[in-house]
C-alpha cells in the first residue's frame, strides 16, 4: 500500500526546506511553507498539520549541531521526521562528521536524535500507531539510518546522498550487536576491521529492507563513506553523475590512510574532551579546536622524529625502536597529506597544498629516512614539516562557507551534493 509520504520527490523538497528553518522563524510561517510544498508537489491541501522543529521546540538538544523537523498529518495518521544534513557554516556538524562518522567516537547527534523522538512521542497522541517515515540528506541520512537500526520505529526511511552509518557508534548502543562482534573479531588491524564492516552490513540487512538511499556517486560525501567502520545498508538507487571530471577519494587515499584517519580523529575527539571542549561548546571554541588539531599532529609526526634524534645521541637500547616510531610518524603524515591532496584536487579547498614544496620535500625525505634513520636525514625532515602543519589548517576551511566562495571546483561538488540536483531524476522515477 502506497502511503502519502512514500513520495521521494515530496520528501526531498521538504528535506530541502528543513535547511531553511531557523529558530527565529514563526511557527505559522513554517506550517504555511510546508503546506505550500505539499500542495505544489501532490496537489493535496491539508487544513491541519502539526510541525515540531528541534531548534524551536527543544533548543538544548541542538547545541551540538543537531537539527530535525517532524511533520504530522492527523487526517492520514502519518508522520515524517526529517533529519538535517551538514550546514557548511556550522562547525558543530563538521566536527561530528569527522569525530563521529569517521572515527565513531562522537555520538552526540545520535543522542539528540533519540531525545527528539522521545519528545515527539509525548507530543503526538497517535505516535505509537501512526505510520512513520524518516528522511535525511547527507549527515541527516546518516542519522535517519542509525536511529532506525537502533530503535526500529520507522516503516520507511529515505536518504539522499547519505553519509553512511558507523559500526563503532552502533556497538555503543546495540548490546546484542556488540556481543556478536566480540565473539568473532578482535579488531586489531585493517584486515580485521574490513571483516567487521562486511559482517555489520550482513547483520543489519534484515532490518533494512525499507531503507532507500538515493545517491550520486560523484559526491564529496564519498570521502567520508570510504573510511573505516562505515558500512552500506538498505537499497541504493544511483542517479547519473553531474560532475564530468570527478576525483574519486581512492585515487589519493589508500585503505591504510583511512584507517589512520580513523585513529587520528578518534584521538582528536578524546583530546578535546580532556580539555573540556565538547560537541556542545565547539562553536565558541573554534580557534582552540583548530590549534588542538595542529598540536595533535605535531605530537604524532614531529615528536617521534625528535625522540629518535635524541636516541641516536644517547645510543641506548631505545634506538632499536626508532625505525618503528618514524614509521608511525610517516603513517600519520601520509594520511593527512593524501586527504588534503584529495580535497585540493577536488576543488573543495584552495590548491596551496598542491603547490607546496615543503610537503613534497617531506614526502621524499620520509622515504629516505625509512631506509636510513641517520641524524642528518632526520634533522633535514623537520624543516619542511613546518610548512605542512600550516597547510593542515586547510581542513578547517570546510567549516566556513565564505572560505569556499572563491574555490573554482566547489560549486560543481556542491551541486552534486545538493538535493535540487536529484529533483529531475526523482520526477522521472515517479513517472
Amino acid at each position: 500500500m502506497l502511503r502519502f509520504f512514500h513520495n521521494p520527490l515530496l520528501v526531498a523538497k521538504l528535506a530541502e526546506y528543513e535547511y531553511l528553518i531557523k529558530g527565529s522563524k514563526k511557527q505559522s510561517t513554517i506550517e504555511y511553507k510546508i503546506k505550500r510544498i505539499i500542495k505544489d508537489v501532490t496537489g493535496k491541501i491539508f487544513e491541519e498539520i502539526e510541525v515540531y522543529n528541534s531548534g524551536i521546540s527543544i533548543p538544548k538538544i541542538t547545541k551540538n549541531g543537531f537539527q530535525a523537523t517532524a511533520i504530522y498529518i492527523p487526517e492520514l495518521k502519518e508522520l515524517l521526521v526529517i533529519y538535517r544534513g551538514s550546514e557548511s557554516e556550522d562547525i558543530s556538524d563538521w566536527f561530528y562528521n569527522y569525530t563521529g562518522i569517521v572515527s565513531g567516537e562522537n555520538t552526540s547527534q545520535i543522542d539528540s536524535a533519540c531525545l527528539f523522538n522521545r519528545f515527539l512521542k509525548r507530543k503526538i497522541l497517535d505516535f505509537d500507531v501512526c505510520y512513520k517515515v524518516a528522511a535525511g540528506h547527507s549527515l541527516g541520512g546518516h542519522l535517519a539510518i542509525t536511529v532506525e537500526l537502533l530503535k526500529k520505529i520507522y516503516q520507511r526511511v529515505y536518504t539522499f546522498n547519505t553519509a553512511l552509518p558507523q559500526l563503532k557508534q552502533l556497538r555503543k548502543y546495540d548490546k546484542k550487536f556488540n556481543k556478536k562482534l566480540q565473539e568473532y573479531f578482535l579488531e586489531k588491524d585493517l584486515e580485521e576491521t574490513n571483516k567487521l564492516q562486511e559482517f555489520t552490513s550482513n547483520y543489519y540487512a534484515k532490518s533494512a529492507h525499507h531503507i532507500y538511499n538515493f545517491v550520486r556517486k560523484n559526491d564529496f560525501v564519498q570521502s567520508l563513506n570510504m573510511t573505516v567502520g562505515t558500512f552500506n545498508v538498505g537499497k541504493t538507487i544511483e542517479f547519473p553523475p553531474i560532475i564530468k571530471k570527478f576525483v574519486k577519494p581512492e585515487e589519493y587515499l589508500t585503505e591504510e590512510d583511512t584507517y589512520e584517519l580513523d585513529k587520528i580523529f578518534g584521538d582528536f575527539y578524546n583530546r578535546l574532551l580532556q580539555k573540556n571542549i565538547t560537541p556542545n561548546n565547539v562553536v565558541e571554541n573554534q580557534k582552540k579546536v583548530a590549534d588542538e588539531f595542529i598540536g595533535l599532529l605535531v605530537e604524532r609526526i614531529k615528536t617521534p622524529i625528535q625522540k629518535q634524534i635524541s636516541n641516536l645521541r644517547l645510543k641506548n637500547e631505545e634506538q632499536n625502536n626508532g625505525g618503528s616510531k618514524v614509521a608511525d610518524s610517516y603513517r600519520t603524515f601520509k594520511a593527512i597529506y593524501n586527504y588534503i591532496l584529495y580535497l585540493a584536487y577536488s576543488g573543495i579547498i584552495p590548491d596551496d597544498v598542491i603547490k607546496s614544496k615543503g610537503s613534497k620535500d617531506a614526502t621524499s625525505l620520509y622515504k629516505k629516512v625509512m631506509g636510513d634513520t641517520s641524524k642528518s636525514n632526520l634533522k633535514n625532515l623537520l624543516k619542511p614539516l613546518q610548512e605542512f602543519y600550516t597547510l593542515t589548517r586547510a581542513i578547517y576551511t570546510l567549516t566556513h562557507a565564505k572560505a569556499l566562495d572563491d574555490v573554482e571546483g566547489w560549486s560543481e561538488i556542491a551541486k552534486a551534493h545538493d538535493l535540487p540536483a536529484l529533483y529531475d531524476e526523482l520526477v522521472k522515477l515517479k513517472s
